[in-house]
């Protein structure tokens, strides 16, 4: 028996489109309906023997105009193929896609009403090479586990299970459990709800496919559907197939003191660029957060210029690189050395920090850190925490230690405060 290989995909959400675009970029040009109409080419391509959608193909059952036409275009260049389309519903499809099912030919709907089918891949000569075992969501939630109703047959020809589920703590999205799958007998599983693509088990491998297409900015890295070559013992090997052409990614520049904004423009261009490095060629649109962090000099020019970093786009190779969001949490740039000793509030804490570093002595200061530590044991052994430390065999009172920590983090913030006072006033 020869080896079987199967494209995968899930959470499609046909109908929505993704969020947070820049105001240029027409966000259905960028919609999950023109990464679907691609799925039949790239199966078609590869000779797949079958495509299999883990649920939420269509957004919601209002989507159902608007995601016929799409579907059974696909569903269509799929049967001239010979390539069948097997879908289970999820919890955003659960109403439409029974319908689309009834009205498209060669859209097949496995598991309907919160049952277990199995649809099996055959041979030419009609051997049977492959079970597909699916089970859909009968409503909007789910509250048990469906491997809990599982009947199907191990008749020793290889089984890809397929379901909409979720492995996380949330009960209402049919949870399962992953040692639960893995220990099931089936060569693999396609998962579908969880947007955020990768194996959750190796072997035999639990597959969240993700997102075919990103659909907001909490969706990082690259997404599309993935390739499952599954051999005649059982052994199956997973392949991601990038087709998105959107790409949501976080950006972190880290300003020096010594930096401008002009520097901190160009590490951002060089980080961007970097990022680039990391995208498909299928990629159009690289739609980038980007986070100023550190200290510099130029901390209060940085905030100021703000919307200046909202406006960098380039151009590398075939992909368009976009800042849609900007988060600037630099902080002032302050030597803790030439200020200690000043007779002002950010002397006295500059001295602080440097001698809970080690800097400096600690003898001028003794006095504030034991009573510093007085006070944070009264509040911890005060009756507000009395039931939390019931449930708590591992709780001690806070060392000197942590109080120590508590005191740096506090005396920093002061600093930070003071000093981003005074760079007003001087603006001002």
């Amino acid at each position: 028996m020869s080896s079987v290989t199967v494209l995968c995909t899930a959470d499609i959400h046909i109908g929505r489109r993704p969020s947070q675009l820049p105001d240029r970029f027409n966000p259905t040009a960028f919609s999950p309906r023109r990464v679907w109409e691609d799925i039949a080419a790239a199966a078609v391509d590869r000779g797949v023997d079958a495509v299999v959608v883990a649920g939420d193909l269509v957004d919601n059952e209002n989507r159902y105009a608007e995601a016929f036409g799409a579907v059974e275009s696909v569903a269509a260049t799929l049967a001239a193929a010979d390539i069948p389309l097997v879908v289970v519903a999820g919890n955003h499809d659960a109403d439409v896609l029974p319908d689309l099912a009834d009205a498209i030919d060669h859209l097949q709907l496995l598991g309907g009403d919160g049952t277990w089918e199995r649809r099996s891949l055959t041979a030419a000569d009609g051997e049977t090479r492959f079970h597909l075992d699916g089970w859909s969501f009968p409503g909007r939630y789910y509250h048990e586990s469906p491997l809990a109703t599982y009947d199907l047959p191990d008749d020793g020809v290889p089984r890809l299970g397929v379901v909409h589920a979720d492995v996380s703590d949330e009960d209402r999205y049919a949870p399962v459990a992953v040692d639960d799958l893995a220990a099931s007998g089936h060569a693999a599983w396609v998962l579908g709800h969880l947007h955020v693509p990768g194996p959750r088990h190796d072997n035999p491998p639990v597959l969240y496919p993700g997102s075919l297409q990103p659909l907001d900015p909490s969706e990082t890295g690259s997404h599309g559907a993935w390739l499952l070559s599954a051999e005649s013992d059982g052994t199956v090997d997973t392949e991601p197939l990038g087709l998105a052409t959107l790409q949501y990614h976080e950006v972190v520049v880290s300003a020096t003191p010594e930096q401008g904004v002009h520097d901190v423009v160009d590490t951002a261009h060089e980080q961007l660029r970097d990022a680039v490095t990391n995208c498909g060629t299928e990629t159009d649109l690289l739609a980038a957060d980007l986070v100023i962090e550190g200290r510099t000099d130029a901390n209060a020019d940085l905030r100021n210029r703000r919307g200046e970093f909202e406006q960098i786009e380039l151009t590398d190779g075939g992909t368009t690189v976009r800042v849609v969001d900007v988060d600037i949490t630099t902080r002032p740039s302050i030597d803790l050395a030439e200020h200690a000793g000043n007779d002002d509030p950010i002397g006295y804490l500059a001295g602080l920090l440097r001698a809970l570093d080690g800097d400096d002595s600690l003898d001028p200061y003794q006095d504030v850190i034991e009573t510093a530590h007085a006070s944070v044991r009264e509040t911890h052994d005060s009756n507000a925490y009395r039931e939390l430390k019931s449930h708590d065999e591992t709780y001690t009172r806070p060392t000197e230690a942590e109080t120590k920590e508590i005191l740096r983090q506090q005396a920093r913030q002061l600093v930070d405060a003071f000093v981003e006072q005074q760079e007003v006033t001087a603006n001002e």
